[in-house]
């Protein structure tokens, strides 16, 4: 009986995490979009496996200078994109440092993503998506199996 309740509560933890993690994409595609209708949009990440993670979401004009930027930073799936008023009227390539040393670490991860991203997607090439972060903890493993034959 107590192996059946906890399979119940693992299916509804489940469910209810895709519920709640579908509700957070639908609210970063509604954003994006709104940015989208407005201009040109460089998306940046910083993602962690145990850390909080950050996308930043920034609305550039024609000569990449940043028109609005909104970040998303938590580990949750409650997180929401919150205006970052810092970054508005500085040139995406040229931050002013005193700016940018006052983000978070992983805002300026998140930053320098933006500009790489969307230095690539100008210049016609494609992003490839950064591996998931299993992916990346079996591949330190298999690194240390190869190093030790």
């Amino acid at each position: 009986m107590a192996i059946l309740l906890a399979i119940v509560c693992l299916g509804v933890g489940f469910l209810l995490q895709s519920v709640l993690g579908f509700w957070q994409i639908k609210h970063f595609n509604n954003r994006y979009r709104s940015f989208r209708q407005e201009g040109q949009v460089a998306i940046g990440r910083s993602k962690g496996i145990i850390r909080t993670g950050v996308i930043l979401l920034l609305l550039v004009d024609r000569k990449a200078n940043i028109i609005r930027a909104e970040r998303m930073q938590g580990m949750t799936i409650f997180s929401r994109f919150k205006e970052l008023p810092s970054l508005k009227g500085q040139p995406l390539f040229y931050v002013d440092q005193g700016v940018e040393r006052r983000l978070d670490p992983f805002t300026r991860k998140a930053l320098a993503d933006a500009k790489h991203v969307y230095r690539v997607v100008k210049a016609g090439g494609e992003v490839k998506p950064p591996k998931a972060p299993l992916s990346q903890l079996l591949a330190v493993f298999t690194r240390k199996r190869e190093v030790s034959s």
